[in-house]
């Protein structure tokens, strides 16, 4: 994670890849190469453990190839960000974390701040990033979302291993942008026969401004043949709220636009426990996520900012079942089952009382209340004919089946083919949410293998070579032709990838990646009718699709010295969006081609007894080469983004300090269209800076205490609303937060 200064010029990407690998070439030739010992887990503490930027570096990944390597080492670009750093940085959620990284940035839909990437703006779904929990995929079976923001808490998480670019040649759908991995905590240690239990916990307190108030608390106890992690988070907040127009075009006397208080009120619970074999046992785990949410639409479904707080509540149970061999063997198997239920309880206040001039005396509201279930299971067979190969392969399957609704109606008949109908004195009932798929299964199949050949030729070079077939396929039945027989549909997609890793010493890597990656339509984007939260249309779309180019070089100037600069070129077809008027209506809106640079430095230095500094900081620039408006300007995302960390620890202190800039972001000619709402924006959302500090003193030996200021300057600042719109959505003000941790 990078530091370079921003200048009014940008170097050319080719010109400075080839400067840097040039000196790095000639640093690594004339220092002895010395043997690199990888590190040790054993005897590794269950909570945070703080390490040196060697110790770090030398840490073994498993994302990117499914098989431990380094960073510097495995195939594509990866970042490790460990439990002591979150806490050192006062991060509170994934976003946190992946807004400090190269080329990831802010986007905001409705009530969400959601992840951007590589000059591509993120929406609602969210779904253009894959999560996984200890190699298990976790994005939601709806839209395919992954859950980044503060409803996802970080309490378990032991590290966080994120990949930037395409990773759809071993996980399939969604790992588009990236795929960012959770590893979760374990027991401390196994016990022996005559030990007794052990049992670790800690908790931690949060309050803060705008009414946020948080508790967490998790616990680890081992026994001689089963450890067990338990956790639990509390979150509630008020948000934060500002006045802001609509997209009503509610205008007062004098005709200036209305200004509406835009509120962010909302909660989370989130229940963790994990079960863990061991022996006879070993390799065997059980996993259970409740997650339980609620939350306001910001600016109103419709863009009529809502005159009530309905209630929009979700939860997600998920079961995950696995077994994997031990690591290091001549064979290795993965066997994993999971279920995954999530529900819905939303009232959906579309439009205000009196809307559109009292025709809507008492406004609209929607009522859904319905279930998603998923099954999936993965089997996964590695194996190392001989010291440099190794063979990996594994097929897929999961199922997603809607079984109706629990209640839905309203108090307008929403599937009327009226603009704008009547509204009704009675409840109106409505049909299925997704009745095109009702009790019918909707099937996903994967099959992929992956070559790994280290020392190939006999030269420091590695190669990986990968390959994944994916098909989705079901029945649906077209609700206007009921009485037609269902109609089947079906997309498959490859998705290969090819990377080579030289590394002429232990202080210099050179890689280059190909890969292509996709994202299948969710079933929010297939199948929704009856409904006014989303129209879908499932004849039309197609599967979005990206080939990515990668040109990375990681230099270890010194043990307290790393430098990497990575270059890509990516083109995006059939990008899914959701339309921009009041009908919601969904299609392949964006084809579009980037080149990059991402440059990203990391630097420590112990003073001793005076203590010991870390750092980091990034840089990361994007060229639209095709595509967008044809204004040939990048829109909707920033061209340049920079941050910057520096952490200073002694003795019982901690403190860190974190700095953010976004470019400008150019909106789209389509963007201006109205003329009131054209004269309420620029053709430019502003750049921006945000400033965060934080510190913590570590009380007792059991007890710290902490606090943290995120947008320190109290800057006002702006993330892009894409369409014909008045507005941008205003991203929060000055938040004050205080800690209390307790080890126990």
């Amino acid at each position: 994670m990078p530091h370079l200064s921003l200048r009014s010029r940008v170097p050319r990407p080719g010109t400075l890849l080839l400067t840097l690998t040039l000196c790095a070439s000639l640093a690594a030739a004339q220092s002895p190469p010395t043997e690199e010992a990888p590190a040790s887990t054993e005897g590794e503490p269950l909570w945070s453990h703080e390490l040196s930027l060697d110790e770090l570096l030398r840490i073994e990944l498993s994302t990117p190839s499914k098989q431990l390597q380094t960073a510097r080492e495995a195939p594509g670009v990866v970042s490790l960000v460990t439990r002591e750093q979150i806490r050192q940085f006062g991060w509170r959620t994934l976003d946190d974390i992946l807004f400090s990284q190269p080329g990831f940035f802010p986007s905001h839909d409705f009530e969400r701040t959601v992840v951007g990437a590589r000059g591509l703006q993120e929406g609602w779904n969210n779904n253009h990033l894959l999560l996984l929990v200890d190699g298990v995929p976790m994005n939601d079976n709806e839209a395919g979302s992954a859950f980044t923001w503060d409803i996802t808490p970080l309490f378990m998480v032991k590290s966080v291993e994120i990949i930037r670019g395409p990773g759809s040649a071993l996980y399939g759908s969604s790992a588009i942008n990236g795929v960012v991995a959770l590893n979760t905590i374990s027991s401390a240690r196994v016990l022996s026969e005559n030990e007794r239990l052990e049992v670790n916990s800690e908790a931690r307190l949060l309050v803060g401004n705008l009414g946020t108030a948080s508790v967490e608390v998790v616990a680890a106890t081992s026994a001689p043949h089963v450890s067990a992690v338990v956790g639990f988070q509390h979150l509630r907040t008020d948000g934060f709220s500002y006045l802001s127009s609509d997209g009503s075009g509610r205008v007062d006397g004098s005709g200036t636009l209305e200004r509406f208080l835009i509120r962010d009120r909302h909660g989370s619970d989130y229940l963790f426990v994990k079960l863990e074999g061991h022996k006879h046992l070993e390799g065997l785990s059980l996993q259970y996520h409740l997650q339980d949410w609620d939350y306001s639409t910001g600016h109103g479904w419709l863009y009529w900012a809502p005159d009530s707080d309905g209630t929009m509540r979700e939860r997600r149970h998920i079961a995950v079942l696995r077994y994997h061999s031990e690591p290091g063997g001549r064979v290795e198997q993965e066997y994993v089952l999971k279920y995954q239920r999530h529900e819905y309880d939303n009232q959906v206040r579309f439009y205000p009382d009196g809307a559109l001039d009292g025709y809507y005396p008492s406004g609209v509201t929607e009522v859904a209340k319905y279930a998603l279930d998923e099954l999936f299971g993965r089997l996964q067979l590695s194996f190392k004919p001989a010291e440099p190969l190794t063979l990996l392969g594994g097929v897929e399957y999961s199922a997603i089946l809607y079984r109706g609704d629990q209640e839905h109606y309203s108090n307008a008949d929403l599937t009327s083919t009226a603009e704008d109908p009547p509204p009704m004195p009675t409840r109106v009932q409505l049909g299925p949410v997704y009745a095109p798929i009702l009790d019918r299964p909707n099937h996903n199949v994967g099959a992929y293998a992956q070559l790994s050949w280290t020392r190939l030729l006999n030269l420091p070079l590695s190669l990986t070579a990968g390959l994944r077939y994916d098909l989705k396929f079901f029945q649906y039945v077209d609700p206007w032709q009921t009485e037609q027989p269902p109609r089947s549909k079906r997309y498959d997609q490859l998705s290969p990838r090819l990377a080579l890793v030289f590394t002429p010493s232990p202080a210099l890597s050179l890689k280059a990646q190909a890969s292509r990656a996709f994202r299948a339509p969710a079933t929010s984007e297939l199948f929704g009718f009856n409904t006014w939260i989303v129209q879908s249309t499932v004849e039309s779309i197609r599967p979005e699709q990206v080939t990515t180019l990668e040109l990375s070089a990681d230099w270890r100037i010194s043990p307290q010295l790393s430098w990497r600069n990575t270059l890509f070129h990516s083109q995006y077809r059939n990008l899914i969006g959701y339309g921009y008027d009041d009908t919601g209506n969904v299609s392949n809106q964006l084809t579009q081609r980037n080149a990059g640079l991402e440059t990203e430095l990391m630097a420590e230095l112990d003073l001793g007894s005076r203590g010991r500094w870390s750092a980091f900081g990034n840089y990361s620039y994007v060229h639209l080469l095709d595509g967008a408006d044809g204004s040939g300007s990048l829109t909707w995302a920033p061209a340049h983004l920079a941050r910057a960390g520096i952490n200073y620890r002694w003795q019982r202190l901690g403190l860190a300090l974190r700095a953010q800039y976004q470019g400008a972001v150019r909106r789209r000619d389509a963007d201006r269209v109205t003329p009131l709402f054209v004269e309420a924006r620029s053709m430019n959302v502003p750049a921006w800076v945000q400033l965060d500090f934080n510190a913590r003193v570590q009380l007792t030996d059991w007890a710290s205490a902490g606090l943290s200021v995120t947008n320190l300057l109290d800057a006002e600042r702006y993330l892009v609303k894409t369409g014909d719109f008045p507005f941008d959505y205003r991203m929060e003000g000055r938040r004050v937060f205080a800690t209390l941790e307790l080890n126990l």
